[in-house]
């Protein structure tokens, strides 16, 4: 069975091939043999950044994110946050929701880990490129 150190060691090896980093600062904390978290900043291409937390448990083999918030930003303004917060029971995805700049309700979020989020976020990049 992976422990959380060989599940972070993979989370990184995947940040590190993405197309979209300009340099990332990451601190991986073991809180339990497989249960931990990381947090940390990722800084873009395009010149915005990514403050993550994500707290993982792999103790049934596969990794289950049990909370998470990611705040996509630039220049201290907000263009999306995703969390799992269970504040907003109204949405369809509910815990799972999307934040984006200006807009007043949540929105559904497919998004549920880092990994998912660096896709939606390197898709929207790349496509203004």
């Amino acid at each position: 069975m992976q422990t959380i150190d060989e599940y972070f060691k993979k989370i990184q090896d995947i940040i590190a091939k993405s197309k979209i980093l300009a340099s990332t600062n990451i601190e991986y904390t073991e809180v339990l043999e497989h249960e931990g978290y990381m947090r940390g900043t990722l800084a873009l291409i395009d010149g915005s950044e990514l403050r993550l937390l994500e707290y993982t448990n792999i103790s049934s083999g596969q990794p289950t994110v049990l909370r998470y918030r990611f705040q996509w930003q630039t220049a201290g303004e907000l263009i999306a946050r995703w969390n799992n917060a269970p504040h907003h029971p109204e949405v369809e995805t509910f815990p799972h929701h999307k934040h984006i700049k200006a807009e007043d309700k949540p929105k559904p979020s497919g998004v549920t880990s880092l990994i998912s989020m660096l896709k939606e976020i390197e898709a929207e990049i790349v496509s203004k490129r």
